[in-house]
């Protein structure tokens, strides 16, 4: 598939761009400086992602748009997914990890967080599995697989606001001023959000706001979004 086939010649940040010097910590360091390739990397994302599903640690909501400038009745899936600690760390603070593939481009992001977007939902189907929601699993299928849905991480401006300052240090980063991109967080929760795309679940009518359509570039530009 074209898809496996961008994954493989996917690229990693050099370890001169993806500038630690400032980690304290030097096995971290070492261990986000040397990571496993992205694909490698989707594929411990998912193992873990399935391992808690099964243990029955996915937590599932679905969830309603807030948003005034929402059209009624719309709502997306909303998943909290534990994973490893050496996984979350490499995952979005290393330099073949999420936030380095939209440091590389913008279109390298939206490729990789698609295919881990992609790769979740059966993680997804088995906490689906063990704890329904009200709205029908092809309803969430179909939020997931929208074109805006995303991984992030578990409350996230609270894990970037409690790690140190200025530990990452990108040029671009460092040239955009960003605060919170520059930081490595690594919350005792360890886990991901995996929220799909607004949905009506009766029309199955797509919506995202406006603002929401640049995360690719503010993530390219600062590493935070």
């Amino acid at each position: 598939m074209l898809r496996d086939n961008i994954l493989v010649a996917m690229q990693l940040v050099s370890p001169e761009e993806w500038d630690l010097a400032a980690l304290v910590d030097e096995r971290r360091r070492a261990g986000l400086l040397n990571p496993p390739s992205p694909r490698e990397l989707i594929e411990a994302v998912v193992k873990d992602a399935e391992h808690s599903a099964g243990q029955g640690k996915v937590y599932l909501t679905w969830e309603p748009a807030i948003d005034q400038e929402a059209p009624t009745d719309i709502a997306r899936l909303w998943a909290r997914i534990p994973i490893a600690e050496i996984t979350f760390d490499q995952l979005f603070n290393g330099r073949s990890g999420y936030r380095a593939q939209y440091y590389l481009s913008p279109r390298q992001g939206l490729i990789f967080n698609r295919a881990i977007v992609d790769s979740l939902i059966p993680a997804v189907k088995q906490a689906y599995a063990v704890a329904p929601l009200a709205v029908p699993l092809a309803v969430v299928d179909q939020s997931i697989r929208e074109a805006h849905s995303k991984i992030w991480i578990f409350k996230d401006q609270e894990a970037f606001d409690e790690a140190p300052e200025n530990v990452l240090n990108p040029p671009r980063w460092v040239d955009n001023l960003a605060t919170r991109g520059r930081r490595i967080p690594l919350p005792a929760h360890f886990s991901i959000d995996l929220k799909g795309t607004f949905i009506n679940p009766k029309t199955g009518r797509p919506w995202v706001h406006e603002y929401k359509l640049d995360r690719a570039q503010d993530l390219h530009a600062k590493g935070f979004t």
